[in-house]
């Protein structure tokens, strides 16, 4: 037969972020425990998510396509990139920019209150303020004030070897 494409396979795999329901014989990654273990902080896979398409909801399937070189590069581009966009100040009309640092160092300096360090900023801060070392009062407004991309904490993880190249389905229900 002429002119028919030639099937090319593709692993899928499947990132569950409730860690409690992915085990070995469901065939799912339980993401929010890999980065738990790996970066020693909880991560909402869903607020990376947001951060991926800002109307993502709680039942949602989202791709990531990391199986090619090019998609792989770029989200291990995008994630050292030095430069994050943290919003538009509505005083000034001009848009704020971090420096200096990655998105995974940013969001790993960001804490919860203990018994010892008393939060700093509150619950919502405006989204273009720098948010580097703030201590907020609980884990929700930590991870609602920023939470880096799924696609590029999933570079980062498979550049690490905790993670195999390919294409990764994210399937968030509650």
């Amino acid at each position: 037969m002429p002119d028919v494409s030639e099937y090319t396979p593709r692993s899928v795999y499947m990132l569950e972020p409730h860690a409690a329901h992915a085990i070995a014989e469901s065939g799912y990654i339980p993401i929010e425990a890999i980065v738990e273990r790996v970066y020693g902080k909880p991560y909402s896979s869903l607020r990376g998510c947001q951060r991926d398409d800002e109307h993502i909801g709680n039942d949602s399937v989202k791709l990531y396509e990391l199986a090619s070189d090019e998609d792989y590069l770029e989200a291990l581009g995008d994630l050292d990139d030095a430069e994050m966009y943290l919003g538009r100040d509505s005083r000034t009309g001009e848009g704020v920019l971090k420096t200096g640092m990655t998105e995974l160092y940013y969001w790993l300096s960001i804490r919860v209150a203990d018994e010892n360090t008393p939060a700093t900023v509150e619950a919502n801060p405006p989204p273009t303020q720098d948010l580097e070392n703030a201590v907020f009062e609980d884990r929700f407004f930590a991870d609602r004030a920023f939470s880096p991309s799924l696609r590029l904490v999933l570079g980062d993880l498979i550049r690490r070897g905790e993670l195999p190249r390919g294409d990764y389905l994210f399937r968030h229900w509650w």
